[in-house]
Parts: structure tokens; sequence; C-alpha cells
């Protein structure tokens, strides 16, 4: 399996900021996908600093679905180099451009998570930015494909309650399939709750904690120009490291689903 969820109940925890970061950190050939319902074109708009598309994305997956033409062909075809200097080793497929699109996007679903999970068999691993939650949940072939999902969040008692009311939808959906692992990507531990507080307040154990570093993050979220000392900072310190646990993970569930 290649597919890491990553997602958030309330607020803005940072899931995109973290999805950029993964993927320019990550230490195999990955593709970050769009997948956000909302259509917020957030990575387009941020980190890529208003890159245009080029009509690149996920309409066109849904095209291609339409037209039965192969989807792992169109999902290589449609993504852009998120970073010039890895070029084939870092993608991006763009999301929605309209936010009804996502309404329409049902039937595709399934047919695009295999399509993400068999990009393994081409040496690639897929990072899914799945945005916040709706009041529906996320799509479920992604959850129910996902070897890793990661629930974003701040340690404040606002965002701890927020994911104490969406986190069982999540755990719902995953037991539809024995593959998902959810688990929670804490950002700026210590303000106020520490890992242990936020694990036994939610039942869920942590994937990975993340420094609270705004100058850096500014860079990942919004394309503002490169801090100095930028590869030392203590957010992408704690990106290297979330990378090599989350990726370890997900070799490890996939070897439980070939046996």
């Amino acid at each position: 399996m290649a597919i890491l969820l990553l997602t958030s109940a309330a607020g803005s925890p940072g899931v995109t900021t973290l999805a950029v970061g993964l993927a320019l950190t990550w230490p195999r050939p990955v593709l970050l996908a769009d997948c956000d319902p909302g259509a917020h074109q957030a990575v387009l708009a941020g980190y890529l600093a208003g890159q245009s598309a080029g009509g690149r994305g996920l309409l066109r997956i849904a095209e291609a679905h339409r037209d039965r033409r192969p989807l792992r062909e169109a999902v290589l075809d449609q993504s852009l180099p998120i970073d010039g200097e890895d070029g084939e080793r870092q993608l991006f497929l763009p999301g929605f451009s309209r936010a009804a699109s996502a309404g329409l996007f049902g039937g595709v679903w399934d047919d695009l998570a295999d399509t993400f999970d068999r990009l393994g068999e081409v040496g690639y691993d897929v990072i899914v930015d799945a945005g916040r939650m709706g009041p529906h949940g996320l799509p479920g072939p992604l959850v129910e494909r996902s070897a890793v999902t990661g629930l974003v969040l701040r340690t404040s008692l606002r965002a701890v309650m927020s994911a104490r009311v969406h986190l069982p939808s999540l755990t719902e959906q995953e037991r539809l399939s024995t593959a998902g692992r959810t688990g929670l990507v804490l950002v700026g531990e210590g303000e106020p709750y520490g890992r242990r507080e936020v694990a036994q307040a939610l039942g869920v154990g942590v994937h990975a904690v993340l420094a609270h570093d705004p100058p850096t993050a500014a860079h990942l979220s919004d394309g503002q120009p490169r801090p100095r000392r930028f590869d030392a900072s203590p957010l992408v310190r704690s990106l290297r490291a979330a990378a090599g646990v989350l990726a370890g993970r997900m070799a490890r569930a996939s070897e439980v689903v070939a046996r």
C-alpha cells in the first residue's frame, strides 16, 4: 500500500503545510494529491505562489474515468513537479477547480484510490491532502485504501474537543478495511497539552509531532520567501523525522496486507 491520508477536524492546524513539507522531505518518490473537496487550491495558491495548473487536475481524472482510459497514466499525466530540483521524484496532482465538482466525483473515488494504491508498483508513495472533514466524513475509498491516516491538530483544548467530535466518523469509516491506521499528528506540542495527554483524551496514538515554527510554515503554506537556515529550522527537522516515521509505518502496513 502506498497511501498516506491527511485530514483535520477543525480550524487551521496546517494539513496542507504538513502535506507539502512531507512531500519535500519524503525518503522515496512521492505524489502529493490535493483531494480537498472544498476546492481551495491551497498548494497552487500557496507554496507554488499562484502557479497555473494549466487545466490539469482531478476534473481531468474524472474525464479519463468516464472515457474508460487507464487512470494511472492519467494521474501521472495530470501531475506537476512540486519542486524543480527533484522533478519526477516529487509530483503534485492539483485538486478541484470548482467547489461543486466534488459532489460529482463520487463514482470516481474508488478507482482513483485503487490507482493511488497501485502507484506503489512503479515506486511512488501517495500523500493525500483531504482537507477538513465534512459532515459526511471523507471519501470512503480513500480511507479504506490508506495505509496510514493522520488526523492533524493543534494541542489546544478547542482543537482536542473538535477532534473528539469528528474522530469517531473517521475510525468508523476505517473499520471497513483492515488496512487503515489512524493516528494523530500534533502541531505545537505543549501549547498547552503534551502528546500523552492528547492521546489519552482521544484514545488514539500519536504518529508524529511537528514544531510550531510560523516563519518556516509560511514558506510551505503561502510561498513566502524561504527563511535563512531553512533546512536547519525546527519545522523542517521535525518534518524529516515525521516523514521517516510515517514512511516506516506505511511500509509495515503494506507488509501486513501482503501476507
